[in-house]
């Protein structure tokens, strides 16, 4: 093989390959040696030419048709001729006291993220699992260093369950900021609470005024963070979470008045189904129980028809018309002796601009619902996470 394209292969410019030997028929070895006519000494900066020895060194480095592949490099040590120091000459792509390449241990974390346990990956590469463990999460922090670009004009945030522990199920809950404009989770932070997000990396992002919009959940917290940290943004409340707002009261009066063993709370029940499927995907059948049932309990019927209106005002085109339409609920809702109503009214009433927001910018959450459902698939994968910087280096790499 010629001496350029050794070099082209192991991307070691200032290398000379000497020799090329298969020690056995798995190993092949390279000697080596930098070329270079002095080199500066780390301590006090001086040029020095006096070699005071040299010594051998065995890198590894990626294989090659599953063969393993060290480097044999001969390293001159020089002594400085102004502070008397002795070190040895470096070499780039290879850092101080490692024994393998930084390109193998990228090639680690290429084989950890695309096999689907350790054992494999050590039994490809031959090496320790400490080291791939190592050298996996070291380059997961060397990836999340080039993310060093400020915010964008969209993001989504959100909260998912982050569980340390497998066996006591003891669970804290991470949040999540996802950038719609490049499609990738940008930060993750542990807890939800106002003093967790505002101690969290994300505020050490740059370009905070350059968000516009800004899509959560109808959580009091976010809400008080985004107004806080973003003053430009103009927040979306997702409607899912308005639906579900509905749904979940709904469910709640449906369990209460309906005590006959066919309407017990579970998810597997006939009638929950019915009552949380829109109106309109209903069949003629369906429909026709769903009425006969509202006829039998009133405060059912009532709060049923207020989760229709409401999902019939997300059809709506236009912000004036669904605000007018959003009012006209909220006034017929005003009337309701209901605690359930009354307190879904209070709610709609404080998110009001948030809700309405929709109609102009038309983003949902969906995005950050999808890599939350992607972070809690790698969290099963690992059986869970104790350390949480590892965690969220795992899922900044995956949601790239």
């Amino acid at each position: 093989m010629l001496e350029s394209q050794i070099n082209k292969l192991f991307s070691l410019p200032e290398l000379k390959f000497t020799n090329k030997r298969n020690l056995t028929n798995h190993i092949i070895q390279f000697d080596a040696y930098k070329v270079s006519e002095f080199e500066v000494c780390p301590k006090c900066a001086t040029k020095t030419t006096k070699i005071h020895d040299q010594v051998y060194v065995h890198i590894k480095d990626v294989p090659i048709r599953d063969k393993i592949v060290y480097l044999r490099i001969r390293k001159r040590r020089f002594r400085c001729q102004n502070c008397n120091a002795v070190f040895r000459e470096p070499v780039p792509g290879i850092r101080k006291g490692f024994r393998s390449t930084q390109r193998f241990r990228s090639h680690i974390r290429w084989c950890a993220s695309n096999f689907t346990d350790l054992k494999r990956v050590t039994k490809k590469l031959r090496c320790s699992s400490w080291l791939v463990y190592k050298a996996f999460y070291e380059q997961l922090s060397l990836e999340a260093k080039k993310m060093n670009y400020g915010w964008p004009k969209t993001i989504g945030i959100d909260e998912h369950s982050f569980v340390r522990n497998t066996k006591t199920h003891y669970k804290e809950f991470a949040t999540v900021f996802v950038d719609f404009n490049n499609n990738r989770v940008r930060e993750v932070t542990l807890g939800r609470s106002f003093d967790n997000l505002m101690s969290s990396r994300a505020t050490e992002i740059s370009g905070r005024e350059n968000v516009k919009n800004v899509v959560i959940d109808m959580s009091s917290t976010y809400k008080k963070f985004v107004k806080s940290h973003f003053p430009n943004a103009k927040i979306t409340s997702d409607k899912f979470h308005v639906i579900k707002l509905f749904n979940h009261a709904l469910n709640k009066i449906r369990i209460e008045t309906m005590k006959h063993p066919v309407f017990l709370k579970s998810k597997t029940s006939p009638m929950r189904r019915l009552y949380l499927t829109r109106d309109d995907r209903l069949s003629f059948s369906q429909r026709s129980i769903v009425k006969h049932i509202n006829g039998l309990f009133p405060e059912l019927k009532e709060i049923y028809k207020y989760k229709e209106r409401m999902l019939s005002i997300y059809n709506i085109r236009g912000f004036k018309r669904a605000k007018k339409a959003l009012t006209k609920l909220t006034d017929e809702m005003a009337h309701s002796g209901r605690k359930a109503v009354q307190s879904l009214r209070r709610t709609l009433v404080k998110w009001r601009i948030e809700i309405l927001n929709y109609f102009k910018t038309g983003i949902t959450n969906a995005k950050t619902e999808g890599y939350n459902r992607k972070a809690k698939l790698i969290q099963r994968k690992a059986y869970g996470y104790r350390n949480f910087e590892n965690y969220r280096l795992r899922l900044l790499y995956d949601c790239r």
